[in-house]
């Protein structure tokens, strides 16, 4: 007899079902649907398809898997569960190109809003990690029948992604638009996989095309404050790379998936990719060094192993030193923004996990004084960068130079993108009370949303 689908999507997120049936409660009583006992007994039951869930459960459920409640209403349970996100793609296919192509048909086609909490996480992870070491053994690019692709669609497509990555590195586009455009290229490479015919060489370079497209995905929403959805680009990053047999993307893409975690996940985690990462790649280019020791540091400095945290951050700086001024995106997908930069601000946030606030400010001062020229548009990654500040400053008591430097934030991005919002209102909220912060906190609950989320994302 098969296993309910609710198993599937409650072991995605690698929660028992008393952890599941508490997540649940938390996020009912979120949605204004009140309290709710949070009894392991009602999770089985409803696994065992004896009892049929409230809708205002079904609703806390679907919200932590991202489940439009229209969906919902419209086809009941328990028929609303599997592949309504396309999470059960990411989690539960086998790792050969074939599923590949797969995942990247369906996260192309996903519709998702942001949820509150990372969709793959402990055992479930440490099996992705496995599935994605493994088919890097043994690639075996895939090959179709059909019309056939020609070399000039592949070359425009490559120069396409190659821009939009440039542009992801050191553009002051507005990152709502390049999302759009990664978006679109990202399905038209999908279109390309499953509708052309290829050979297996042909094969294995749409695959990583469709791994960058979605990498720069991942990137863009990270800086959109929409860490859910960038993991969920992050975990189809992957399996692209790894089945068009790509192991220096594949480690990149581990990094990238590490630090979904560090931002909302376990820090175990997080170590748990990383070292995977090291495996994949042995001899890593130093730009990829950097992020590894970096986010190696944060990681570490979150459980709080304070001499090993600085000892990853000397590993990262001896690594900076032997970076390229010049940056090739497609020899080495890690980005351009590794720089002096980069390493100070990953001291602050190493220090600001430390437990020490006052020296993670002193690594912030490029990021307090940031000299955009007016005349370039706003941009939703400036705001990114003022999170850990905001963090530093109430960490020491500074409520006035918090509300401040969300207000600049807000003045940086132009309108704030949802995830944003959510996450400065979350940081304000325990000091409402506090002059001129819940005028700021009426301000971010009533932000218009931005153009490039009007329509089906």
């Amino acid at each position: 007899m098969a296993a309910h689908p609710l198993v599937a999507l409650r072991t995605a997120t690698g929660l028992s079902q008393s952890a599941y049936a508490q997540l649940i409660a938390r996020v009912h009583a979120e949605l204004g649907h009140g309290q709710m006992a949070a009894r392991r007994e009602k999770v089985s039951r409803w696994e065992s398809g004896r009892i049929t869930p409230e809708l205002s459960a079904q609703l806390a459920i679907a919200r932590i898997h991202d489940v439009d409640r229209d969906i919902v209403l419209r086809l009941g349970w328990p028929r609303w569960l599997p592949g309504a996100t396309g999470d059960h793609a990411l989690s539960g296919q086998p790792w050969n190109p074939q599923a590949a192509i797969g995942v990247t048909r369906a996260t192309a086609e996903a519709t998702w809003d942001c949820g509150p909490t990372l969709i793959i996480t402990g055992p479930s992870l440490a099996g992705q990690i496995r599935g994605a070491v493994q088919a890097l053994t043994d690639p075996r690019p895939p090959a179709r029948d059909g019309p056939r692709i020609t070399p000039a669609t592949l070359t425009w497509s490559e120069a396409r992604i190659r821009a939009l990555e440039e542009l992801e590195a050191g553009s002051p586009m507005h990152q709502g638009a390049l999302y759009l455009a990664a978006r679109a290229e990202y399905r038209l490479v999908s279109d390309l996989l499953t509708r052309c015919g290829y050979d297996p060489a042909t094969g294995a370079r749409l695959l990583l095309l469709a791994a960058r497209s979605a990498a720069l995905c991942t990137w863009i929403s990270g800086a959109l404050g929409e860490e859910v959805r960038a993991e969920r680009y992050a975990l189809a990053a992957i399996r692209a790379a790894s089945a068009a047999g790509a192991p220096r993307h594949t480690a990149a893409y581990l990094s990238l998936l590490s630090l979904r975690h560090l931002r909302r996940g376990d820090p175990r985690d997080a170590l748990s990719l990383l070292r995977a990462s090291r495996t994949v790649d042995p001899r890593p280019t130093h730009r990829l060094a950097v992020i590894q020791h970096t986010r190696h540091a944060r990681a570490l400095a979150r459980l709080g192993e304070h001499a090993a945290a600085l000892r990853a951050l000397d590993h990262a700086e001896r690594a900076l030193a032997g970076t390229s001024p010049t940056w090739d995106a497609q020899a080495d997908p890690t980005g351009s923004y590794v720089n002096d930069e980069f390493l100070t601000l990953a001291r602050g946030q190493t220090w600001l996990r430390l437990g020490e606030p006052v020296r993670a400010l002193s690594c912030y001062h490029s990021v307090l004084t940031d000299g955009t020229p007016p005349s370039q548009p706003p941009s939703p990654h400036a705001a990114a960068r003022l999170r850990p500040v905001v963090e530093a400053q109430l960490a020491t008591g500074d409520i006035d130079a918090a509300t401040a430097a969300v207000r600049a934030a807000a003045d940086r991005a132009g309108t704030l993108p949802p995830g944003l919002a959510r996450w400065f209102r979350h940081r304000l909220t325990p000091h409402s009370a506090h002059p001129g912060t819940r005028e700021l906190l009426d301000h971010l609950a009533d932000r218009p949303a931005p153009y490039w989320r009007t329509g089906p994302d």
